[in-house]
């Protein structure tokens, strides 16, 4: 899981650190948490923030991480204005620390643009494993043998190869490895602005994907008594359209299109039914969703936020919705705030105690957070 996140220099983020291990001894809502060996750490966080504080931007440097370990890049035009305007011919630089089966991993890079590396480090348990800097011309390579690997009879210069995703791709990496465990971790997050359709890492637009992953999966019965238990009493089938593809259609004596005449709610039970489903099928190790109840309402977001508690991986959910801030649902040091190019948990954000009888909505309203 991820540990903690530090970036500086990128978009309007001067510098900025998010720490997910900075947990109460509050004894509600515990299903925010996971809990592990090395202590609890935040596994569902909800973020708020106003309009332009850089939730979006938030989730690009998150991610940041994608764009050279797998390949997958992210929607056209994200990345084009990289670095911090007011410096923007320093470099980016990136630092994660995860926690994976019990070790400390911190993979720390420097970047000239999108997918120009100038620096690169990887440590596991405060034992460097490489380290490399093209401006300050340094190349440490001798601590790998101690890690399954030949020292490399090559200096590292091409900045557009990762040379942790180098070693990923080695035909020595053992399954078990720290260094597999943490590039498939990467390899398997997924971000996604239900807004902007648009995502990194495989999630998709409903109305692009949801058809064809009912079909492909044999989902078409369990999604029709989804809809019929939440009200919807209609009967499904899968039928050939005009162009030759298979759709989802509502069963009546003239099939109809599923999609195309879905009321605004019905597509709210599905999208709640996509995630749900596409989650558990392709269990990522950490999903951010920006916005991720901008079509819904309080019933339909209060229950994606629901689902995502119980999914055993990192979620990382960006919103507005101040009805989500109940000891019910979750806790203070699971919410976190971005302002000023800063986030922290409003744990942190007050000198109050807080107690499950507190009204976390109300607080937040009164700028309790904010001072």
């Amino acid at each position: 899981m991820l540990k903690r996140f530090q970036v500086s220099n990128f978009k309007q983020f001067n510098s900025l650190e998010w720490n997910f291990s900075k947990v109460r001894s509050y004894d509600f809502s515990r299903g925010c948490l996971t809990e592990t060996s090395a202590g609890n750490f935040v596994k569902t966080a909800l973020v708020f923030g106003r309009n332009s504080s850089g939730k979006s931007n938030l989730g690009l440097a998150v991610f940041d991480i994608l764009q050279h370990l797998s390949g997958k890049a992210a929607k056209k035009g994200a990345y084009t204005y990289y670095a911090n305007a007011d410096h923007p011919n320093e470099a980016v630089k990136f630092s994660y620390t995860f926690l994976l089966d019990g070790k400390e991993v911190v993979y720390s890079y420097s970047k000239m643009s999108c997918l120009e590396l100038s620096a690169e480090s990887l440590l596991i348990d405060g034992n460097e494993v490489f380290s490399w800097n093209k401006e300050e011309n340094i190349h440490k390579f001798d601590n790998l043998p101690s890690f399954g690997f030949e020292s490399p009879n090559f200096v590292h210069k091409d900045s557009q190869l990762s040379f942790l995703s180098y070693l990923a791709d080695s035909p020595l990496l053992q399954p078990s490895s720290t260094i597999r465990r943490l590039v498939d971790f990467v390899r398997s997050m997924r971000c996604f602005s239900p807004d902007k359709g648009s995502g990194l890492g495989g999630l998709s637009p409903v109305k692009k994907n949801f058809e064809s992953f009912i079909i492909r999966n044999g989902l078409l019965e369990k999604f029709e008594n989804f809809l019929n238990e939440h009200g919807v009493k209609e009967r499904l089938k899968v039928a050939t359209t005009l162009e030759g593809r298979e759709g989802l259609y509502v069963d009546h004596e003239q099939a109809l299109p599923f999609l195309a005449v879905a009321s605004s709610g019905t597509l709210s039970l599905t999208s709640l039914f996509y995630w749900r489903e596409f989650l558990k099928a392709n269990e990522p190790s950490l999903i951010y969703i920006d916005d991720f109840d901008a079509f819904y309402d309080n019933e339909v977001a209060k229950q994606v936020f629901g689902i995502a508690k119980t999914l055993d991986i990192q979620c990382i959910l960006t919103t507005h919705n101040t009805n989500l801030l109940t000891h019910a649902n979750t806790r203070a040091d699971c919410c976190f705030l971005l302002r000023e190019n800063n986030i922290r948990p409003f744990s942190d954000l007050t000198t109050r105690e807080i107690r499950q009888g507190n009204n976390l909505e109300k607080l937040f309203l009164s700028h309790e957070f904010e001072n």
